[in-house]
């Protein structure tokens, strides 16, 4: 599925999807801003992208991070449109050998193997079409991942720094510090609209912010207590986050409510894999 919508103020959300059983599943949006685009999409959608694009004037790709859905039209539209496309430096290597990425089959199934394409290191700063955007740094997610920020206009383009709801799962890969402290960025540039890498547009994000960081700090206590009161990760797991066996299935162990755990448990300091030992009881 690939559907363009006009962002009020001007631009052009772009959001592509995969399809299971009538459903969308694992959506992923890219933004025409002037004459920049962020991010790619997906590879299995990369020709509409190219089909829509036709015709419009834009001078340069930022891909915000090196996954697999946020890049996946890059080689592509780098052939016909002859556009740079601009990444951390960190992301360089993988936009450039996507094998790297050792997709899964989940992975393959709803967003393909991206080919490979050539990018440079973003600078601090990017002007596109007249537009100017200021360059942060956004490591948890991934370690190479970045914010734009059009701060004329307020808008934030954040990628997958900020998914709404409720985490459930995790991949194993996720640093849950980091993550806070690019939640915690973004409240301090305070935008007035931000655009996620899953499609939506929020206005006045930082109540929703603010959520995400409580819902994260809170269920990690909650975690952390159990653990201290002599469970063990995988009780815990089923305690705080049930159901999980679907998305562990479909992903293959990829996303997790154990690996949730364990990062709340290694955010909290605790490193160790089992419980601790409960003292003894005196009768």
């Amino acid at each position: 599925m690939f559907r363009a919508e006009a962002i009020e103020g001007g631009g052009v959300r772009l959001v592509m999807s995969r399809e299971l059983f009538g459903k969308e599943l694992y959506p992923a949006a890219c933004y025409l801003v002037g004459a920049l685009l962020v991010d790619t999409g997906i590879a299995h959608l990369r020709k509409d992208l190219v089909s829509f694009l036709k015709g419009k004037p834009f001078e340069a790709i930022v891909n915000t991070h090196a996954h697999e859905d946020h890049m996946g039209a890059n080689a592509l539209l780098q052939k016909i449109f002859k556009v740079p496309i601009y990444a951390h430096r960190e992301a360089l290597p993988i936009i450039a050998r996507p094998g790297l990425l050792k997709l899964l089959p989940y992975q393959k199934f709803f967003f393909g193997l991206p080919a490979p394409a050539h990018a440079e290191p973003i600078a601090e700063v990017l002007e596109a079409g007249g537009r100017r955007f200021r360059v942060h740094p956004a490591p948890g997610h991934s370690p190479d991942h970045v914010l734009l920020h059009e701060e004329e206009r307020g808008w934030l383009f954040c990628g997958d720094a900020f998914i709404a709801g409720q985490d459930r799962v995790f991949r194993g890969s996720y640093d849950l510090a980091e993550i806070l402290g690019t939640l915690r960025r973004i409240l301090d540039l305070a935008p007035e609209t931000m655009f996620t890498g899953m499609g939506a547009v929020l206005k006045r994000p930082a109540a929703k912010v603010r959520g995400k960081i409580a819902q994260y700090e809170e269920a990690a206590q909650r975690a952390a207590d159990l653990f201290r009161s002599g469970l063990g990760e995988k009780e815990i797991s089923r305690k705080l986050f049930p159901g999980d066996g679907m998305v562990r299935i479909v992903t293959t162990g990829d996303f997790t409510a154990l690996k949730l755990v364990r990062a709340f448990l290694r955010y909290k300091g605790i490193g160790t894999v089992s419980p601790p030992a409960l003292p003894e009881r005196v009768s």
